[in-house]
């Protein structure tokens, strides 16, 4: 399964979805999860940069991503399989520029993703693993914009996370260069 993350982590990469340590991959195991050791680069993970770690905390998060208490909350609300959370630049600047959601102009983004909803939080902070578990417990929301910091998406699998990542980016970067022309027009 190391691989499988380390492989998606390398896409995450090279589709600036995601630069330096920054950004986290875990998936469900019968165990709790697998998630990236903290301060390990997504783009050139190795087996040993890939820790379980429970549901519930335990000395085992020692370590582990500094976002663990998000991806198990999502984990424990969702029947999700896969999480990731990215750090995908217009869709940052559209949660600083946006209310509450960001609602997709395009026609791709608003039938694949819906509206968006932003939540607020600290990384790694509690309001931020409450926000984002009644964003996805709600079941519509196939992924979810921290405000400042970054995306997360909660699917079945890695490719799914990974294309709902890709779409908030993509729906971002349209809504903004729109509004960037119209305000221009102005």
């Amino acid at each position: 399964m190391w691989r499988e993350i380390a492989y998606w982590g390398r896409k995450l990469a090279e589709c600036g979805l995601v630069s330096s340590r920054f950004g986290n991959i875990s998936v469900r195991t019968e165990r709790g999860l697998l998630i990236k050791r903290s301060g390990a680069m997504l783009d050139s993970l190795k087996e040993e940069d890939i820790i379980e770690v429970g549901l519930t905390p335990s000395k085992a998060d020692a370590g582990a991503s500094s976002e663990t208490s998000s991806h198990r909350a999502i984990y424990l609300a969702t029947d999700a399989r896969a999480i990731i959370h990215a750090h995908p630049q217009f869709a940052i600047v559209e949660s600083l520029l946006c209310g509450s959601e960001i609602e997709p102009l395009d026609s791709e983004g608003l039938s694949f993703l819906g509206t968006i909803p932003i939540v607020d939080g600290e990384p790694g902070s509690r309001e931020l693993f409450e926000s984002l578990t009644k964003a996805f417990s709600s079941g519509k929301a196939r992924g979810v914009v921290n405000r400042g910091h970054g995306s997360f998406a909660a699917g079945p699998d890695l490719a799914d996370c990974f294309n709902t990542t890709a779409m908030i980016e993509h729906s971002s970067k349209i809504r903004y260069l729109y509004d960037l022309q119209r305000r221009t027009k102005s």
